[in-house]
């Protein structure tokens, strides 16, 4: 791990969660590890039993000692985090349960961003499988593929971002009829017995209810395919 990666996971663990800050030791001694040195440095990675006042103040000391640019707002964090994360997961540098919980982490503190929804849609969906073995939003996903399913997602979450795949067109659903994306549109069906009207969804290009959701990773490449050619 690098000494900006390590810096980043000590911003993202202050930004999700309750911060330990026994953490800003083990930084410490991490960022010796990998041939850094100074003073603050060294005195902070023998703070095992100091107030988190003064882990504190030799962090913030060491990190102009290694003048690393911390000028990032909660946003950048988190986005730079989440694309840390993804790729280490598709390295298999760390495990994919980890992973997903982190993701789940950066879900709750973004405020369900849309880049972020689909890793909490297979969370509802994963706890809806084992309490009525049935899901809301992804129909393939099942306990026994969820790892390499949430992989997966990982693997669509990094292109998306790197192509920068704009909320509108990540919205898009796919018609299998007239085999277009499409911005779906709810449409009104009447039988006879209650209730004798309904409404359904259908593409709003040719009017068929043939659809792939957005949550499904067949739709979420075609979208990206899509985007690829474009710019291609």
């Amino acid at each position: 791990m690098t000494l900006e990666e390590l810096t980043l996971e000590i911003y993202a663990e202050r930004t999700l969660t309750h911060f330990e800050s026994k953490h800003l030791v083990a930084w410490a001694v991490n960022v010796l590890k990998l041939g850094y040195e100074s003073d603050n440095l060294y005195i902070l990675a023998g703070l095992d039993y100091a107030s988190t006042e003064e882990r504190e103040i030799y962090f913030w000391n060491s990190i102009a000692d290694l003048k690393l640019d911390i000028e990032k707002s909660e946003e950048d964090i988190i986005e730079n985090y989440a694309l840390t994360i993804a790729k280490k997961a598709i390295r298999k540098e760390i495990n994919i349960d980890y992973a997903f919980s982190q993701m789940l982490k950066i879900v709750s503190a973004s405020e369900y961003n849309y880049r972020y929804i689909a890793f909490y849609e297979i969370d509802e969906d994963l706890d809806y499988l084992k309490y009525s073995n049935s899901t809301l939003y992804n129909t393939e996903l099942t306990l026994e593929n969820s790892k390499e399913f949430i992989l997966e997602e990982m693997k669509i979450f990094v292109e998306m971002e790197e192509l920068n795949i704009f909320p509108e067109e990540r919205a898009k659903w796919y018609c299998e009829t007239c085999k277009n994306l499409t911005n779906p549109i709810t449409k009104n069906k009447f039988q006879l017995k209650k209730p004798f009207r309904y409404t359904v969804w259908a593409c709003g290009i040719c009017g068929s209810e043939k659809l792939k959701y957005n949550s499904n990773h067949d739709v979420k490449r075609i979208i990206i395919e899509k985007l690829k050619k474009n710019q291609g």
